[in-house]
């Protein structure tokens, strides 16, 4: 039980780390994409933003300029750009500024908002600061928007949007406007990194008991199956895995596998019989000829009684040489060792052959053999001895089989492609159930009968391996209490 519970855990912690890492790296892949995504919309907000306000800025800029109030009011004029500043650079959270013609700052949203002195120099940020050759060049050309830190005027990445300012005297100076980067894009991270976290630890948690749930229901037919095994390695083939009432390949297995099961435990009866069966028939035989040898050696048989004996000691032996070549003809076909000596014989004639082979047989049971009369030749290519095999097991069952005084039909048939000849004999005939498995290895029908009838449960398998090595095929059909017939087709 705790080989079980081991495998058991390492089977769940096994999916558990292949789908935790499926979901961790999905995740990742989803949190940068959208990291990504966030990104670029929110820097490309920012520049359109701090754009904007540059452009605002410096059309405000040039209207004042280029208006009356310029010449009539200086000072009004100075109060209503730092105002516009003001007002700017407050409520957009944004650094705002105006710079000359020659790039240096006259007003700033820090001189701004000191209404009583437009002192710039005083300005700890904007003091000194002066627009570069480069940045002034760009400005009369239009303009630009850039992340940068503005030649070293701040100390991390703003979004700085430049606008010239332009009067009727040309070109008077330039519109700054600037915006923290880390300030409009750390919040947004930082949600979608805790949702990413969030998510992750709500997936692993319902990804847990998914696993569980599922790899139980996988892993218990899976001990059951190993316990199965197990079991029919020691030969017990009585265990079968409780079915599933699912429509997956696993109850497609277990369902094969208890069929399996099944056919390996119809198999060990039939070799149990099979070998129970053939230490009967050899000891049979070899007890009978070992007797008679030894009566006739002490002298309790009589020298005239003695060709009688030997005549049944003959025929012990071609019994026990009969059983054997059956073993080793199934042994070659079954390896695939066989070696076919295809030549021209007449069915008809193994058929008359045979049946007078068995004739002292038919008389003591006083069987009439019918349908000889009719036969006509009928010529096959094949295997003679192994065909000889396949009428004398199809004769001899016939013989079996057959109630006293009853009859056997033997009759022949062929068409452009095929050679037909049956066997059919009056009896108690075969079940349904008994007919699908006949020609199955080692079955016997009528089990409660093996002491009086001689049979090891091979003579119909040999037949149909016999057959089918020849291109053809055997069939069976029976009436209970009426009659049985094999009818065998064979290629002509």
């Amino acid at each position: 039980m705790a080989r079980l519970r081991n495998r058991k855990g390492t089977f769940f912690f096994k999916y558990f780390f292949i789908f935790s890492a499926v979901i961790l790296v999905s995740f990742l892949i989803l949190g940068l994409s959208l990291s990504i995504f966030m990104l670029n919309y929110f820097r490309a907000s920012l520049m359109n933003d701090v754009s904007g306000y540059a452009e605002n800025i410096a059309a405000t800029t040039a209207g004042v300029l280029g208006s009356d109030l310029t010449r009539t009011d200086p000072k009004g004029a100075a109060v209503s750009l730092y105002n516009a500043v003001d007002v700017l650079g407050k409520s957009s959270g944004c650094d705002v500024f105006l710079c000359g013609k020659d790039g240096t700052v006259v007003v700033c949203t820090d001189a701004a908002a000191d209404m009583a002195h437009f002192d710039v120099d005083a300005c700890p940020r904007h003091a000194g600061f002066m627009l570069s050759e480069l940045y002034l060049d760009r400005v009369k050309r239009g303009g630009l928007t850039e992340i940068s830190k503005l030649n070293g005027l701040y100390d991390e990445l703003n979004a700085v949007a430049l606008r010239p300012i332009t009067t009727s005297d040309g070109f008077v100076g330039a519109a700054v406007v600037a915006s923290p980067v880390s300030s409009h894009f750390a919040g947004p991270i930082r949600e979608v990194l805790l949702m990413f976290l969030l998510s992750s630890g709500i997936a692993l948690l319902m990804m847990t008991a998914v696993v569980y749930v599922t790899t139980e229901r996988i892993a218990k037919p899976i001990r059951d199956l190993e316990t199965a095994t197990r079991l029919y390695t020691e030969g017990d083939f009585s265990y079968r895995v409780p079915e599933l009432d699912t429509h997956d390949e696993l109850a497609d297995l277990i369902t094969k596998f208890n069929s399996m099961a099944v056919s390996l435990s119809e198999l060990e009866d039939s070799r149990r019989n099979f070998v129970a069966n053939v230490s009967h028939e050899f000891k049979t035989p070899m007890t009978t000829i070992g007797g008679f040898i030894n009566g006739i050696l002490d002298g309790t048989i009589p020298a005239e009684k003695q060709p009688y004996y030997l005549g049944i000691v003959s025929s012990e032996i071609k019994r026990l040489s009969r059983m054997v070549n059956m073993m080793l003809n199934i042994s070659r076909i079954e390896t695939g060792n066989v070696d076919l000596k295809i030549e021209r014989c007449n069915l008809t004639d193994k058929l008359i052959q045979t049946l007078l082979g068995f004739e002292q047989l038919i008389s003591g049971k006083h069987i009439d053999v019918e349908g000889l009369d009719a036969l006509q030749p009928l010529p096959v290519r094949g295997d003679s001895a192994m065909l000889d095999q396949v009428v004398y097991n199809l004769v001899d069952n016939a013989v079996k089989f057959t109630d006293e005084g009853g009859r056997i039909v033997v009759n022949t048939a062929e068409d452009k492609r095929y050679a037909y000849f049956s066997v059919t004999n009056s009896g108690k005939g075969i079940s349904e159930q008994d007919l699908s498995k006949i020609f199955e290895r080692f079955y016997k029908v009528d089990r409660s009968r093996s002491t009086d009838v001689k049979s090891t449960g091979l003579g119909l398998y040999l037949v149909k391996s016999i057959v089918e090595l020849h291109g053809g095929t055997v069939t069976a059909e029976s009436e209970p209490n009426l009659f049985t017939r094999f009818t065998v087709r064979l290629p002509k």
